[in-house]
């Protein structure tokens, strides 16, 4: 648990205490599959930029995951 390695434990945490960034495949039907498993999420999937699509997911825990699907490159 992230409260451990932070020597946080016995204290609530308040915020976001880190960000984990992935790259996946398929982003619609991996937020789905985690969304099952009990991530909620916040934002997306939806466009950042014409290369990427992102989406931003808390954990069952609470951290902040944001998972990014890059597009295919143009010529």
């Amino acid at each position: 648990m992230m409260a451990e390695v932070l020597d946080e434990v016995g204290d609530a945490a308040a915020g976001h205490r880190s960000l984990v960034v992935l790259r996946v495949d398929g982003l619609d039907a991996y937020c789905e599959e985690i969304t099952m498993r009990g991530a909620t999420v916040l934002h997306g999937p939806a466009p950042m930029t014409d290369r990427m699509r992102v989406a931003h997911l808390k954990d069952p825990e609470g951290n902040l995951v944001e998972l990014q699907e890059w597009l295919l490159l143009r010529g």
